[in-house]
């Protein structure tokens, strides 16, 4: 058989554990720079459609996205974790991300990003649900 007919396995599910914490950490820095150096990040937003709005729809669904696709379904305990659990794990950080610009002197609190983060979560977390229930079959 030739190596287009006889795909590889995919990846452990552990091997893709590590994805969103690295997404997470790419996000932790992203934000600090923008706080710290707007220069260096911001620019880079003028080039984006929907602007800093895009970022957080991308950003945010990007991370909901590889969190399921890490942990739904995985073991804990006796129990299977479950999309909608991972979901409200990532929900609740990005509300947390978002309320914690409160308290931070160079950046500023937005319902309009939080919603775009949000509706990023629920865009890429229902693909990467739907990735997975695909590939469970």
């Amino acid at each position: 058989m030739t190596d287009w007919q006889n795909p590889p396995a995919p990846l452990p599910r552990r091997a893709t554990a590590w994805l969103p914490a690295a997404w997470l950490l790419a996000i932790v820095v992203l934000s600090a720079t923008a706080s710290t150096r707007p220069q260096l990040v911001l620019q880079w937003t003028r080039y984006l459609p929907g602007r800093d709005k895009t970022g957080h729809f991308l950003l945010m669904g990007g991370f909901a996205g590889v969190s399921v696709l890490a942990f739904a379904g995985r073991r804990l305990g006796a129990r299977r974790v479950a999309v909608l659990a991972v979901l409200l794990v990532v929900t609740g950080l990005v509300v947390l991300e978002e309320f914690v610009q409160l308290w931070l002197p160079y950046r500023t609190f937005s319902l309009i990003d939080l919603a775009s983060s949000l509706a990023g979560v629920a865009c890429f977390g229902a693909l990467a649900a739907l990735w997975s229930a695909r590939g469970a079959r």
